[in-house]
């Protein structure tokens, strides 16, 4: 298939399928403080955030075998009515069990969804139309969470149960998703075989830096607003603009990535975004300087429009085709395992002290960096090709 065939309606399905998936979390976050009054059970509520992100890590392995037997288009929809219908049970549900079951099956649809997205793209487009149209989708994704989050919190100040609704945007995706999605061949695209490590090993540097890069951006996620509470004085709806505005960078950010791989290559770029997160935790490292967390939302913004495109880009060229599926429902899973740690690797900031824990991180993170320049290709030369 040529990548001028592809409909705009096609390309809008993928696209806003992307956007969806930050909704995970972000669609429900700013009611999370109603939600506890309701349920009156911290624990329980906070289960409502992470077990999408377990579900996740629990289900990938098996996804690419569901999407060889009904087909990518036939998964594609079943995972978005599953998203609009499960995310949305806090519309209708009063139980908080009730509540967890349906997160736990929705966490399902996330990595159906984005796996076959993903392979969908990798099918669609070739050379450097495929990268362009996986910066496209890197945008898609943070402009989704600008929008999404903004408009949660206002639906969140009318009713805790209203922002689940934000959930059904996902059955509008599937209607249009009927038409606009064309069917690959999955005989010819998917296999059901076991892999082994030997077809691991060429990507395994690739899950590695996803899993670490989502990894920090949560932990930047988590201490960010905490910190410009404490020592800028802002209030919730400043915090969220500053939030936001990272978020734009990010788009920005990922628009360019396009060329600077093109210019310098995936290794360069690669090891750009994990200085990036580096000099982020320094900056939050400083304790004496109150304005810290400015530089580091600007530092995030950069490492997190670098991370995901690159990534995506990476492991569909270096996957085999026959193991592809497989190979980017891996990526989901570490992309999500990051995600679900980040909560828990925090606690250790309570140990080590703020300062020390930060410096930890960022030397962790220019290690990884200086890895990165043996373990990540340069791909400028074979770009448009994919190794089968």
């Amino acid at each position: 298939m040529s990548n001028s065939s592809i409909s705009y309606l096609c390309r809008m399905c993928l696209l806003l399928g992307s956007s969806l998936l930050v909704m995970a979390n972000a669609a429900i976050a700013p009611s999370l403080t109603e939600l506890n009054r309701v349920f009156d059970d911290p624990f329980g509520v906070s289960l409502i955030m992470t077990l999408p992100a377990i579900a996740v890590i629990v289900c990938a392995p098996f996804v690419s075998r569901l999407i060889h037997l009904l087909g990518d288009k036939t998964s594609l929809l079943l995972g978005l009515a599953i998203y609009g219908l499960l995310g949305s049970t806090g519309l209708w549900v009063d139980s908080l069990q009730a509540l967890l079951i349906g997160r736990f099956v929705f966490g399902i649809s996330i990595v159906m969804c984005m796996t076959v997205i993903n392979h969908l793209i990798a099918h669609y487009f070739t050379g450097k139309e495929r990268l362009h149209f996986i910066s496209q989708q890197a945008i898609a994704v943070n402009l989704g969470g600008i929008v999404f989050v903004m408009f949660s919190g206002w639906l969140s100040s009318i009713h805790w149960r209203l922002p689940f609704a934000i959930y059904l945007i996902a059955l509008f995706t599937l209607a249009i998703s009927i038409k606009g999605i064309v069917s690959t061949d999955k005989s010819a695209d998917s296999s059901t075989h076991s892999i082994r490590f030997s077809d691991i090993k060429p990507v395994l540097a690739f899950y590695l830096i996803g899993w670490l890069g989502m990894l920090c951006y949560y932990l930047i996620l988590l201490c960010l607003p905490y910190l410009l509470t404490q020592s800028q004085g802002l209030t919730t709806t400043e915090v969220g603009i500053a939030m936001g505005v990272m978020s734009i960078l990010s788009a920005i950010v990922a628009y360019y990535t396009r060329f600077g791989v093109h210019l310098y290559g995936e290794r360069n770029i690669m090891t750009l975004c994990l200085v990036s997160f580096a000099f982020a935790f320094l900056c939050l490292s400083q304790n004496q300087v109150d304005w810290r967390a400015y530089p580091a939302i600007v530092f995030t913004g950069i490492g997190f429009g670098c991370l995901l495109p690159v990534l995506t880009h990476l492991v569909i060229c270096i996957s085999t085709v026959r193991h592809r599926t497989q190979m980017l429902s891996g990526f989901v899973m570490f992309y999500f395992l990051g995600q679900a740690m980040s909560s828990f690797v925090l606690d250790f900031r309570n140990i080590l002290g703020g300062e020390y824990f930060y410096h930890v991180i960022a030397v962790l993170l220019c290690i990884a960096s200086i890895l990165s320049l043996k373990f990540v290709p340069d791909l400028r030369e074979t770009a448009s090709k994919v190794v089968v």
